[in-house]
């Protein structure tokens, strides 16, 4: 197995899905909103890739440091990027019906969409699958062994995206709590996160199977089509069919992950992309709110708008990236690893003697 194999198509595709949400929020013309059930099937391709087929064994403390370094440093930037352009834009603070004290202090600790702030979603909004992508790793990392059976992981997503369906009729669902205790962001991040891991699963096998340029071609420009469909065309009456968007969005990971054909190696020049995609992702609401208030009175069209916005959103996704997410993920990682060193020496240090009770002895 060789686990520093590199999905350069996928990073591409995790561009273009940001992308996808950044413009849905601009433009709420299509269901961009479906981009993060995209977002949470890659990672369970990503994380079963890293963690579980591995043969270098990862202690919890290490995975935890791990995806708190990954999701945490962006995070806190959109939080408080947020809370300063809302005060200055608005000049109050936010308020929510749930409390500002006590959503402000979910959003610190990622337990904002666990289903404690059952109203609706709070501060930088699209972080709602920030939590749901942290706790959903954790209980992956507990409890989901190479030995789970494919099945199970099947009818776990099954049950999910069912009770979703019947109970919201879209995938359009985050805060809510289904029978006052199940969090619909959860379910539905489960649902499609638990895919991703049979999504690899195929992957492996078949990764030593050569395609025929034509039919790898083929098979991608029919996976486009699909995507097409499922973000531009299931509306109306349509719009409950979108229930099945995370099993599309796993056969689309497998065929681009295997990288035989020309549109795999298109997305590969997107790479860049997907490398700054989690900036894209948290930075676009705050940019929105920027740009509507300094430009919303002059009467632009949000359409004409677009091409100042996308690429005011590129570049300075760019600079989070670089001055955010790198050093914050560095920075964590070594206090990680030197509170692990100081628990691991302090474990060895030798037992001081009593000197009362060896002062006696002498006597």
């Amino acid at each position: 197995m060789n686990d520093k194999a590199y999905f350069k198509s996928l990073d591409g595709l995790r561009g273009l899905a940001a992308i996808a949400v950044a413009l849905f929020h601009w433009l709420l013309s299509f269901s961009g909103y479906l981009a993060v059930d995209f977002f949470l099937v890659l990672s369970g391709f990503i994380l079963a890739h890293r963690y579980l087929y591995t043969d270098r064994p990862v202690s919890a403390w290490k995975f935890s440091v791990s995806r708190i370094a990954r999701l945490y440093p962006m995070h806190l930037f959109g939080l408080f990027s947020y809370l300063i352009v809302y005060t200055v834009i608005v000049n109050d603070i936010p308020r929510y019906r749930d409390g500002t004290f006590f959503t402000f202090l979910q959003q610190l600790t990622l337990t904002h969409n666990i289903g404690l702030n059952r109203q609706s979603l709070t501060w930088n909004a699209p972080s709602w699958s920030i939590s749901v992508e942290f706790w959903l790793n954790i209980v992956f990392f507990c409890f989901i062994r190479r030995h789970t059976s494919s099945l199970v992981l099947l009818l776990m997503s099954v049950t999910g995206l069912t009770v979703i369906h019947n109970l919201s009729g879209t995938l359009d669902t985050t805060h809510q709590n289904y029978f006052q205790v199940v969090n619909s962001g959860l379910l539905r991040g489960w649902s499609a996160f638990v895919l991703g891991i049979l999504a690899y699963r195929a992957w492996r096998l078949l990764r030593g199977i050569s395609w025929p340029p034509i039919l790898a071609l083929g098979v991608e420009g029919l996976l486009c089509v699909l995507l097409w469909v499922i973000f531009f065309k299931l509306n109306g009456n349509w719009r409950s069919a979108e229930i099945f968007a995370p099993f599309a969005f796993t056969a689309i990971v497998v065929v681009f992950a295997l990288e035989q054909g020309l549109l795999a190696w298109l997305l590969r020049k997107l790479q860049w992309l997907g490398t700054i995609s989690y900036s894209i992702y948290l930075n676009h609401l705050v940019l929105i709110m920027l740009i509507d208030s300094i430009m919303g009175h002059l009467g632009y069209s949000r359409q004409l708008l677009t091409l100042l916005y996308l690429p005011l959103l590129l570049a300075y996704s760019s600079m989070t990236y670089r001055w955010v997410e790198v050093p914050g993920k560095q920075l964590i990682r070594h206090l990680g690893k030197r509170m692990e060193q100081l628990a691991s020496s302090a474990s060895h240090l030798p037992e001081k003697p009593n000197t009362a009770l060896s002062s006696a002895a002498d006597k």
